[in-house]
């Protein structure tokens, strides 16, 4: 049994600051590539980590997220509660939207995208983080081994690793195909994370 609890809010936000993950978040934000004061969305956005970094960056960044007690954290202002499929914003508001491990763990995905894909302006970007095909208990105790992570660290990645076995990981063709149903061009997919656990992508509007 994983014993990380992620329904605690200070367990999460030691999980997004103080292991690899806040690296990792670190490194989609750079792939995100915003343009200095865009306007941003991170749905999903946990306690902000990266809001914050887009905020430092000079960008106006906003997070959602339905669970009241992840946005106590204060690390940015904007931080709104909010269903993932009724976001509170008007359409084509923003020029950059970001989902990092929301839309694999939602039971519609497709209808998620679809309301996002409105939010976007006429030259937005969205762009998401989710597991790959690669992760899964098995292969994340052998990284976790290989790396010797302990407590916090590895449990966390073990926890994602099991919620990526029972959700779902897209390949790159699927994900083009999701997208495409939703209005959306795959621009760019790679593979991020130790041998490639995270699928980072970015699309367009076509």
């Amino acid at each position: 049994m994983i014993g990380i609890d992620l329904s605690d809010f200070s367990n999460f936000l030691e999980i997004q600051t103080k292991t690899a993950w806040g690296r990792t978040l670190a490194e989609f934000a750079s792939f995100c590539d915003p343009k200095p004061a865009s306007r941003i969305l991170d749905i999903g956005c946990g306690p902000g980590l990266l809001s914050a970094i887009f905020a430092q960056n000079g960008c106006k960044s906003f997070g959602v997220d339905y669970d009241f007690a992840l946005l106590a954290s204060g690390l940015i202002p904007s931080l709104v509660r909010a269903d993932a499929f009724e976001l509170p914003f008007p359409p084509s508001s923003f020029n950059l939207i970001t989902a990092t491990n929301v839309l694999f763990l939602l039971d519609d995905p497709l209808t998620a995208l679809r309301s996002w894909t409105g939010l976007l302006a006429p030259d937005g970007v969205l762009c998401l983080l989710n597991p790959s095909e690669n992760l899964n208990v098995a292969a994340a105790t052998d990284l976790a081994d290989s790396r010797r992570l302990d407590d916090t660290a590895r449990e966390s990645l073990l926890f994602w690793a099991h919620n990526a076995e029972t959700y779902i990981c897209w390949t790159e063709a699927e994900t083009r195909e999701l997208l495409g149903r939703a209005g959306l061009k795959l621009g760019e997919s790679m593979l991020r994370v130790g041998p490639g656990f995270a699928r980072f992508v970015r699309a367009k509007l076509y």
